[in-house]
């Protein structure tokens, strides 16, 4: 009997989650060149509302993962598309800085469980050694919702205004919970697998005689791994809210594009990054068969190639520039696709949400902190080039710490394990 496909049906539905998640996120960055001449905020106000979503984000990480896998992934995404929706709908009706900021304030905590709840999905649904390719695919969501936002809100805020563009983005969480409640169940309850597909998901996606059995959630910070995780994402994570967040500024303000170009142009980054998230997984899923020390590769080889946020710094050519930055957003998502492959391997049975949320708790400090950081430098210099050169910076410490911090993968030990068994 031929495998159904159930399980790769899910990770679609992660895949667009992560898009929806992102466009939410997103929209601000778009509409911020308006609402700042709107409201009058200086640079430094500008990314302080950005950064506004990381404080609670990050902060949830911690605390989120253990509820996630107490109650399973399911129900946490429904409160949690819901109560990010709602918030991204809400900013329509902000009025001030402080109205907005708390708005964003909330979008962060219904955002929170995104990522670990994914991960411990795809943990539940797909065998270890297709991992790479599963995390790879949800996360290619990451920039295919900011290639989405771009031009769909600089259309929306041109022609409609840029309340409207809150309106419309957060809408599309309430349409991707529909099918949710109807398609989603929890691996032992789904009726749609056959057989087959079961069998399959359940003699390799466990691996419980292999596993380190459940430890006190407060050891897990005891272990290098963690912390290579946390510190390595943090580098990760910054670069690419430096993106997301004042890509759209920098073309307008530093570059003289305008809004709609803007929207056209600026996605290019996020389509090659969309690309790079699903082969930085299947290659990972590849090189972890010839070697232990394969996922970390694709890691650190991505983050090296995010080194090219640098010359972007100091060419005069505007196309060039932005051939910099795609090259750079190119390799921190291919390192992006293999990072939650390898968080999910490397967590204790039962745990897999904990770890994942120790990891986007580091990076959601950089999520803070990039957008802050910029703004602070933008304005005190009147230039974008400090802020580049930090963001290059942190790419290469970041694919030092991933390379010297994580340990090897044991996923070609268990497929060879398995080979031999079954001759």
């Amino acid at each position: 009997m031929k495998p159904t496909n159930v399980r790769w049906g899910v990770i679609t539905l992660l895949f667009f989650a992560t898009s929806i998640n992102y466009l939410d996120r997103t929209n601000l960055s778009v509409a911020l060149p308006v609402m700042a001449k709107d409201f009058h905020w200086t640079p430094i106000l500008m990314g302080s509302i950005s950064a506004a979503f990381g404080i609670t984000y990050g902060l949830a990480q911690i605390p989120i993962g253990p509820l996630i896998d107490k109650i399973g992934t399911r129900l946490t995404y429904v409160w949690s598309m819901i109560i990010w929706s709602l918030a991204s709908m809400a900013t329509a009706i902000g009025n001030s800085f402080g109205s907005i900021y708390i708005f964003r304030l909330i979008l962060g905590v219904g955002e929170a469980p995104a990522f670990p709840a994914a991960t411990k999905t795809a943990a539940d649904w797909i065998p270890r050694p297709q991992r790479g390719v599963a995390t790879g695919f949800f996360t290619a969501g990451v920039n295919m919702g900011s290639a989405i936002a771009l031009p769909l809100v600089a259309w929306l805020v041109t022609v409609y205004g840029w309340h409207a563009s809150f309106i419309v983005t957060g809408l599309l969480g309430f349409l991707w919970l529909i099918v949710w409640l109807v398609f989603y169940r929890n691996r032992p309850e789904n009726r749609r697998m056959n057989d087959a597909e079961r069998e399959l998901i359940e003699t390799g996606v466990d691996d419980v005689k292999e596993e380190q059995d459940r430890v006190p959630w407060t050891r897990l910070f005891s272990y290098k791994s963690t912390w290579g995780l946390m510190l390595g994402y943090f580098c990760q994570v910054y670069i690419m809210y430096v993106f997301i967040t004042w890509l759209p500024s920098y073309l307008v303000d530093s570059r003289h594009m305008t809004l709609l170009h803007t929207g056209i142009y600026g996605t290019l980054p996020f389509i090659f990054g969309t690309i790079s998230a699903f082969l930085g997984g299947w290659l990972s899923d590849l090189w972890v068969r010839k070697t232990a020390n394969g996922r970390k590769w694709a890691m650190s080889l991505g983050l090296v190639v995010g080194l090219a946020v640098i010359p972007a710094a100091f060419v005069t050519s505007t196309g060039l520039a932005l051939f910099f930055i795609t090259v750079a957003e190119f390799g921190v998502m291919f390192s992006n696709g293999a990072a939650w492959a390898t968080s999910s391997e490397i967590a204790p049975r039962g745990q897999k949400a904990s770890v994942a949320g120790m990891q986007n708790f580091g990076g959601n400090v950089g999520a803070f902190l990039a957008p802050l950081v910029t703004g602070i430098l933008v304005q005190a210099t009147h230039s974008f080039v400090a802020a580049l050169v930090l963001s290059g910076v942190l790419a290469f410490i970041g694919a030092v710490l991933y390379f010297v911090m994580l340990p090897q993968s044991r996923t070609q030990e268990l497929v060879t394990q398995r080979l031999h068994t079954a001759s």
